[in-house]
């Protein structure tokens, strides 16, 4: 048997790796924290982003019976990092579907219109109109194409940046609505590029 006090290093060449001992007792910590803090500071230069990658929100709402014949709603992204921080963010997709499998179609909705929002300035990003007959999933016609990392803002809860898109319609007040209503779902999809 090996005496670990004579010869750690033996031991720790001979041993399995799952049995070793890590060599860090020898090692003086201001040593250790200057390595740490000099690959932390190569890591953060090689501008790796935490947040690059698709993103995607979903937002129900209910469009019900006998209600207005308009609806409005939101949804957000929030990414922990200043999105100046990255290459590019783009909207991949947006698309409308009803929740219910009985639904054949969405016509009962006229128009929806998806708007990016920062303070009170609207810019329009997605629309739709008329919805096809016989789909019960519709991607909306994606009418901005440029940069999405100007709608980002700083998210005043400190949970990040966050990109808010409004959600405006209208429904034809002709249709039969179930009484229950119908539940809808938007989702939609940012891609974040490096």
């Amino acid at each position: 048997m090996l005496d670990r006090t004579e010869a750690p290093l033996v031991a720790h060449l001979t041993e399995p790796w799952y049995l070793r001992r890590p060599m860090l007792r020898h090692t003086r910590p201001l040593a250790l924290l200057t390595t740490l803090a000099a690959a932390t500071l190569a890591l953060s230069s090689m501008g790796c982003s935490l947040v690059a990658g698709v993103h995607e929100a979903e937002t129900e709402f209910l469009v019900k019976p006998g209600s207005s014949a308009n609806f409005k709603g939101w949804s957000e992204i929030t990414i922990s990092e200043d999105p100046k921080s990255v290459e590019s963010a783009e909207l991949m997709y947006v698309r409308l579907e009803a929740q219910d499998t009985s639904v054949p179609d969405l016509t009962f909705i006229q128009t929806i219109t998806a708007e990016a929002k920062v303070g009170e300035t609207l810019t329009k990003v997605a629309e739709k109109a008329p919805m096809p007959r016989g789909e019960r999933i519709v991607p909306l016609d994606l009418v901005y194409d440029g940069d999405l990392r100007e709608f980002f803002y700083d998210d005043p809860d400190g949970d990040g940046y966050t990109v808010h898109i409004a959600w405006r319609g209208s429904v034809d007040p002709s249709y039969p609505i179930p009484a229950e209503g119908i539940w809808m779902t938007v989702k939609m999809a940012v891609n974040i590029e490096d």
